[in-house]
């Protein structure tokens, strides 16, 4: 190892290290310390949701590719249903994604949310966006869902499975309701992509207008990550000064003693918890042992949607919604039943995984 990288791993030490010895920790979970205080998970990016549709905006674009893999993918599964009739649980909608989007689509879509800031929010974007056969129920992380077995023809999880405290027990819950021969749909958060330099990072932002600076130990092959969120009691622009005054930009590699301690003169509430990021082959596993009678790791449209953006002219790509649903669908309806490869990957994506019960 070269001396940079020593000097590196010697910084992510003590920056840990620190704050585990002089911060005064309260355990906690996601939601209570990070969802709850959101106003908006997605920092109101989403298309239709908040912004008008344009699919020659390349994010509108790739985005409805996913809105298609998902009602696609349960849709195809279904056995005897097709997806205008379907009965959709989205799990983990957070603003309303994919509930929102998938609605126009199925007979009824029900999104369950460990956070009731959350579940208020989605009920707003649909009321706003006149919605009427999409709703939104709160269920404490853990808890069981609030549904007889055999209730929906497919489930949607985005990158939600693995906030919830027993992954494997939340997807075994999600196979109770599922009906015989409906499919879960998922995609999820792999550690393999930050190998190599993010093993240790931040988030800084605003959360109700409180400075916020997450810190993340990624654990990649124990497949576990170590969250320690501190809250100052003034706007992320003061916290920022803090680091420019040191003449650095805010990094998980500038958190130095001197700079941790005077973030901590403006320390307001400081948690930790611990999330469990299973890897395909994991997920994988867990789906067969619970049940399903198949599972595999697919290709997925929000993907190929993105290559086959970068690959049309300006003139040649759709603005509408009803034009863009045009030319994708057809070409989804492939690309989720093509198989890819099990291993997590080190770019951009994971693989999205099918499972049929």
């Amino acid at each position: 190892m070269d001396s940079s990288k020593r000097e590196d791993t010697k910084k992510e030490y003590e920056a840990t290290e620190w704050i585990r010895a002089n911060v005064e920790l309260t355990e906690s979970d996601p939601v209570a310390s990070l969802y709850d205080r959101m106003e908006s998970q997605s920092g109101e990016q989403l298309a239709v949701v908040y912004a008008p549709f344009d699919g020659r905006q390349g994010p509108h674009f790739c985005d409805y590719g996913r809105i298609l893999d998902f009602a696609v993918a349960c849709g195809t599964a279904a056995v005897g249903c097709d997806i205008a009739d379907a009965r959709i649980l989205d799990f983990g909608p957070g603003d309303g994604w994919p509930a929102l989007l998938i609605a126009p689509m199925v007979s009824e879509v029900v999104g369950v949310e460990g956070s009731k800031r959350r579940v208020e929010v989605c009920a707003r974007n649909a009321e706003r966006l006149g919605i009427e056969n999409a709703r939104f129920v709160h269920v404490p992380p853990g808890n069981p869902l609030p549904f007889d077995d055999n209730s929906f023809d497919g489930v949607t999880a985005a990158s939600s499975v693995e906030q919830t405290p027993d992954p494997r027990s939340t997807l075994k819950e999600l196979y109770r309701v599922l009906k015989p021969g409906g499919a879960l749909r998922m995609f999820y958060e792999s550690l393999a992509r930050y190998r190599g330099g993010h093993e240790h990072d931040i988030w800084f932002g605003d959360l109700d207008g409180a400075g916020y600076l997450l810190v993340f130990v990624r654990d990649i092959d124990g497949e576990m990550v170590r969250h320690y969120a501190l809250v100052f009691d003034c706007p992320k622009s003061k916290i920022e000064d803090i680091f420019a005054r040191a003449g650095v930009e805010p990094s998980y590699a500038a958190l130095t003693p001197e700079i941790l301690g005077g973030l901590c003169q403006r320390l307001h509430d400081a948690t930790t918890w611990t999330t469990r990021h299973a890897s395909c082959r994991t997920h994988l596993k867990w789906l067969d042992e619970i049940g399903f009678s198949s599972a595999r790791p697919t290709h997925n449209g929000g993907w190929f949607a993105a290559q086959l953006f970068n690959r049309l002219a300006e003139s040649e790509r759709p603005k509408t919604l009803d034009a863009v649903d045009a030319l994708l669908r057809p070409l989804v309806e492939i690309v989720v039943q093509m198989e890819a490869p099990a291993s997590s990957r080190t770019d951009d994506w994971d693989p999205w995984i099918t499972a049929v019960k």
